[in-house]
């Protein structure tokens, strides 16, 4: 509970105004300074320990500004008296009160009157010259003290002190309180205004708690139904199997409880929640603690609320009216208004709908028309188990809203609060220890530009019924909501590149990028924050969600040991916990023994972080991306590293100059260490069954050009052909330089009417005639997003080569595509991560092809010719006995390959062929020496016996490692 707080007691001092004779208003305390002009034009804003000015002077900015008619006007004329600040706002007319109040080292601004009918009110709005991290002595922050006060970012360290209120949510009684402190003040600060704030629910279980609190630390395993009172056993068996001390309980699924009215399935939990809390008994007697996770507001259909008589406060778009009276068997309903704002399509993700609620029927509709008579047509009447009814004139139609294949309530209704008391309500009664809000992003309530009040009046309302501060995650983010949360930040599962995954999650977490599964980052960002040891909202950090994967070409990667372990030393390089989706059950690590390799890896990594083993020095090393080290146990028990490294080379055929390449080894000569996999092949570029996607010999087939600053290009048809006679084009482009060169892209595009089905053919053939300049082409094919959900089925070719070249492409890209600066759909700010590591391309419906330039070099025009591109089917073809020679030094491996499998060489005596599930096929018998790598640059060929006719594809992953990290005791490292 919230300590009671003599209000009275706190005193106004350090508040120090110099009068407008002196031109300058001047708010400070113990720790700033913030200067001010008559005119409200920001001075400065001055650490005064230091001295240092930390306001951005780039640009002239105003400390205020309102708008009026949508019409924005910025602070004219500012005057201090009697601890109230005036602000005028020229030509408006307008004039605001704010109250200034200062106690120790904080210093709070209330909204006490305006004079106008203002829309929106920022009443602070101060840009600093700071990255807002860890590093730097100084932070500042502005929190917002009520529900209806916008604070755009989050506490505690922050770049920008902003505030706003709007007429909808009130702007009068708007408060803030405005820090400015050494570092290492912050949480506590933040900790001792939040104990004293009464209009926001008390947590000491998330935000400037949250670094305190064991919970956030936590790593957890995901239970989607199958935790019942007869298997509590096998899942503390699965979590200590993996060091884990958290179980999530992930509803939503048909045999688990329903989103929206918590109903649990009776014949698994007969007694309901009741059944739950003896679970959750058992879980913390075997000190393992419970997470509830819930859709937030949504509400599933088979719930109480959808069916059978839908609730009427059920949130909806807009509403018709019915024009023409419905009978029980019409499948038209004719409405007055026009319907040309309904989607013709629905999407998963985008929150459109094709239910309608009419009264108390719900009626699913298959289209609508543009004109006059409006029409929902093909309706399917009495879904979800309402009933049928006939409809009078003049009834209401309302066009429910819709996302993810749920409902929501509206926002200002009843049933808002009522899932809001519910979720805190079985919180209290199972004794849950945390609650996952998934899905709690709320646009889908009233837009985008409301999602901060409605996601945070959510929380409000499960904070104000809960008996006592649990904590908490959710998969947004927005000012308010960081006052709960204890860890950040949980992404799912990749399903290819995880290394470079990894490193794009653990730097994400560490900059002001707050949207799920987006950043912008590049090699240079990542290289920047992920070694950093947190981040501005300085929470406990979290690197789950994470599933391990089995061979599924060409967009599946089997998660291999060196993946996980990888994963492994950044979550301890940064005290970040994990979370399993599952696949560490018995009958699971039965049939995939890929997976039950890596359950003890996951396990010991815990437990050393769990018993801080190592000190800051080791885990400054391991946080570092693209570094590997693998754990070791020392003759004397000691716990230790070594750096490793993982050389990754892709063969594109047996007598490919691909066959041959160079293995840089900087640590000591070393055995031959490797993992060699057999790859999916693909039929020949003639095959009659391939399909083109472009021969260039259409007209503009090619069209909707984009390309980065100062990048400018062309695609047209060449006038000669191949020399197969096949039509070329000429993708010439030109970069300026004012784009980083690995941010030099331009992009054509050839959308397919009707879509293709490449479900059999899902390589790629094409030629090219490189320049050699080094610039990157990229093929990307893609699904429409309500399929794909925005995949990037990228396929690169570096042109550094001169002449033509034919490239079989199949995997989709990945491990590089961070390597450069792509394009976001949405915005310039942020790039959704699991496009190209986690969605998967639908290849029964592709809708597009791309053609892609990077990589341009400054002031150059580069030109590549391109033959027609086929999409061609993938073939699975054997190897027999393949080979490496280094340094003229051959070994031979005398077995047959099929694609999926995998042969790893450790040593003489720990080589072994494993089939596509990490099965043991055989162990492998190595009669010759293995070959030696040197120090420095050593020279590679693989040879085998493959089908004639057909390109043997391999991938070969050399390893080697360096001495172990010089360490004189546990935890300890010498520098």
């Amino acid at each position: 509970m919230r300590p009671i707080i003599n209000f009275f007691a706190l005193m106004l001092v350090n508040l120090l105004f110099y009068g407008c004779d002196s031109g300058q208003v001047v708010l400070e305390n113990h720790f700033f300074r913030y200067v001010l002009s008559v005119d409200g034009t920001n001075l400065q804003f001055t650490d005064k320990t230091t001295g240092k000015d930390y306001l951005d002077h780039d640009t002239r900015t105003k400390c205020a500004f309102l708008s009026m008619n949508g019409i924005s006007y910025e602070v004219s004329k500012v005057v201090f008296g009697d601890s109230l600040l005036r602000m005028e706002f020229g030509e408006s007319g307008a004039e605001a009160g704010i109250q200034v109040m200062a106690a120790g080292n904080q210093l709070t601004l209330k909204v006490v009157s305006l004079t106008e009918n203002v829309e929106s009110l920022t009443f602070l709005n101060v840009p600093l010259k700071l990255e807002g991290m860890p590093y730097e002595p100084f932070s500042a922050c502005v929190l917002s003290m009520n529900l209806f006060t916008h604070v755009r970012q989050l506490p505690p360290l922050q770049t920008h002190l902003w505030a706003t209120c709007y007429e909808r949510f009130g702007l009068e009684g708007a408060e803030i309180t405005l820090l400015g402190l050494p570092r290492e003040k912050i949480l506590p600060v933040i900790r001792e205004v939040m104990t004293k704030a009464s209009d926001i629910p008390f947590s000491d279980e998330g935000g400037a708690w949250a670094l305190m609190k064991k919970e956030g630390y936590g790593s957890y395993l995901m239970n989607f139904g199958t935790l019942t009172g007869e298997t509590v056993p096998d899942w503390i068996g699965m979590c200590r199997n993996l060091g884990f001390n958290q179980i999530d309980s992930h509803g939503g699924g048909d045999d688990f409880f329903t989103f929206g009215d918590f109903e649990l399935n009776p014949e698994k939990w007969p007694d309901g929640w009741d059944h739950f809390k003896r679970i959750n008994e058992r879980l913390h007697k075997a000190g393992i603690s419970s997470i509830l996770q819930t859709y937030a507001f949504f509400i599933q259909k088979k719930s109480k609320y959808a069916r059978p008589v839908p609730s009427a406060d059920l949130a909806y778009y807009n509403s018709f009216t019915i024009a023409e009276p419905v009978s029980i068997e019409d499948k038209e309903i004719v409405v007055k208004e026009p319907t040309e704002n309904i989607l013709a399509m629905p999407e998963f993700l985008s929150g459109s709908s094709k239910t309608l609620r009419i009264g108390e029927e719900l009626v699913r509709f298959s289209g609508v028309t543009s004109a006059p008579p409006y029409k929902f047509t093909g309706c399917t009447r009495g879904v979800n188990k309402t009933k049928i009814t006939p409809h009078a004139l003049k009834d209401t139609v309302c066009y429910l809203k819709e996302e993810i294949g749920m409902f929501v309530p509206g926002a200002e209704t009843p049933l808002f609060e009522e899932i809001a008391r519910r979720t805190a309500e079985i919180v209290n009664e199972c004794n849950f220890d945390g609650i996952y809000f998934d899905a709690l992003d709320g646009d889908i309530l009233d837009g985008d530009e409301n999602t901060w009040y409605y996601t945070t009046k959510f929380i409000f309302n499960v904070a104000k019924y809960l008996k006592r501060p649990v904590s908490m995650e959710m998969c947004a983010m927005t000012h308010h909501l960081w006052h709960y949360r204890s860890r950040w930040q949980a992404w799912d599962r990749p399903f290819r590149g995880y290394k470079q995954f990894i490193d794009l999650h653990a730097a994400q977490i560490k900059t002001h990028s707050y949207k799920h599964g987006d950043y912008r980052g590049n090699t240079s960002a990542v290289e920047k924050f992920a070694r950093e040891g947190n981040g501005p909202l300085l929470l406990p950090l979290h690197l789950g969600w994470w599933g391990n994967q089995t061979w599924d070409p060409p967009q599946i990667e089997p998660t291999f040991p060196d993946d996980v372990e990888y994963l492994c030393c950044k979550m301890i390089g940064n005290n970040a916990g994990l979370s399993m989706l599952g696949g560490v059950d018995k009958q699971t690590l039965e049939e995939y023994p890929l997976f039950a390799r890596l359950v003890p890896i996951i396990k010991q990594y815990e437990e050393l972080r769990h018993l801080n083993y190592f000190n800051d020095s080791v885990r400054s090393l391991l946080r570092q991306p693209g570094k590997e080290f693998t754990l070791f146990q020392e003759k004397n028990g000691n716990w230790n590293f070594k750096p490793v490294h993982y050389q990754k080379h892709k063969i594109a055929g047996l007598n490919h100059y691909s066959a041959n390449w160079t293995v840089h080894n900087k640590f000591a000569p070393q055995p031959l260490r490797l993992r060699i996999e057999l790859l999916m092949s693909v039929k020949p570029y003639d095959d009659p069954e391939n399909i083109v996607l472009t021969d260039f010999s259409g007209n503009k087939e090619f069209e909707d050009p984009e390309a980065a600053e100062g990048v400018t290009g062309w695609l047209k048809k060449a006038e000669e052909k191949t020399e197969n006679g096949n039509v070329q084009a000429v993708f010439s482009a030109f970069s300026s330089g004012k784009s980083l060169r690995e941010g030099s892209w331009m992009k054509m595009e050839k959308k397919f009417e009707p879509w293709l089905n490449l479900q059999k053919n899902q390589a790629l053939g094409v030629w090219v005639h490189g320049d050699g300049k080094g610039e990157l082409l990229n093929i990307r094919i893609e699904s429409p997003i309500h399929f794909s959900y925005g995949a990037r089925g990228d396929h690169f070719v570096k042109i550094d080569f001169t002449g033509w070249k034919y490239f079989e492409l199949v995997e989709i890209e990945s491990s590089e595509f961070s390597n450069y600066i792509w394009p976001s759909p949405v915005s310039d700010d942020h790039l959704y991560v699991y496009d190209s590591y986690r969605n998967t391309v639908d290849f029964k419906n592709v809708d597009k092809i791309q053609l892609w330039y990077n990589n341009l070099p400054a002031g150059e025009t580069v030109e590549c010719k391109i033959g027609p591109v086929k999409a061609i089917p993938m073939v699975s073809v054997p190897l027999e006995n393949p080979g490496i020679m280094v340094n003229g030094k051959m070994i031979t491996f005398p077995v047959t390959m099929e694609p999926g499998m995998f042969l790893e060489l450790n040593s003489v005596s720990d080589c072994k062929l494993y089939g596509p599930k990490g099965e043991l096929l055989t162990e492998v018998r190595i009669d010759n020496e293995i070959p030696v790598l040197a120090s420095g640059e050593n020279q590679i060929s693989f040879s085998g016996k493959g089908t004639q006719g057909i390109n043997s594809r391999i991938q070969v992953t050399v390893i080697n490692e360096g001495d172990p990290l010089e360490t004189e005791t546990p935890g300890k490292i010498k520098k």
